[in-house]
């Protein structure tokens, strides 16, 4: 990941300076912000990370340029400004005459790892353990009629999948049987893709007689993963 590139410098000179927004150190590779608990973001990484127009597209935020693009040696221009603090943030004018501009929460959120986390949510969907009474209070059943009723509903059901591995979906319409139709399938694909194996894409569990494995009997199989 990108944001693994910014690190802390454990220059001593760090400790001295103010923790303001105008607090700057340019070096050879990067600079440091000492207000974002003295990060240093190199050159390369902020030239390809530039988020002016023309580097960004406006409506798809996608980039107009391949990071291969970047001068690997690209430097701000020497003197005030080749580094301009602003009231949103920071303008760089680099040795090759573009101009980048960040804005103050662009370069907060990519100063830690925690902050890229709570931008794209990741805490909220890491795995966590659970106990009979801890999961009690989570959404662990939901009515198959919220999840098609609105979008919120499922994420919320998504996201405890994620974080729990575990889901009870109630009220799911059985009349129809055929592979095809079952309403099964269609909840399924509602929350991915359904792949095919060298059973086919669905798989009738039926009680055999005299069968050679568990899952073909009446018996109760309880909580399990099939990891074929």
């Amino acid at each position: 990941m990108l944001v693994r590139s910014l690190h802390r410098s454990s220059n001593a000179i760090f400790a001295s300076q103010r923790r303001t927004w105008t607090s700057l150190s340019r070096h050879v590779n990067g600079l440091t912000i000492h207000a974002l608990d003295n990060t240093t973001f190199p050159y390369n990484w902020l030239r390809d990370s530039c988020q002016s127009p023309e580097s960004v597209h406006p409506s798809t935020k996608q980039k107009l340029h391949r990071t291969s693009d970047i001068p690997f040696d690209i430097v701000p221009e020497d003197g005030e400004s080749g580094v301009r603090v602003t009231t949103d943030g920071l303008e760089i004018t680099w040795n090759d005459g573009h101009k980048s501009v960040f804005q103050k929460h662009w370069l907060e959120r990519f100063a830690s790892p925690t902050g890229l986390e709570r931008f794209h949510r990741n805490d909220a969907l890491k795995e966590r353990g659970w106990t009979r009474s801890s999961i009690s209070s989570t959404r662990l059943f939901i009515p198959y009629q919220d999840i098609l009723s609105s979008d919120e509903n499922l994420v919320k059901a998504m996201e405890q999948l994620c974080r729990y591995g575990l889901l009870f979906v109630r009220g799911v319409p059985n009349e129809e049987t055929n592979n095809d139709k079952c309403e099964l399938k269609k909840l399924a694909e509602i929350f991915g893709e359904l792949r095919k194996t060298f059973y086919g894409v669905l798989w009738d569990v039926v009680n055999l007689k005299d069968s050679k494995n568990i899952a073909y009997t009446n018996l109760d199989l309880g909580l399990h993963m099939d990891l074929l």
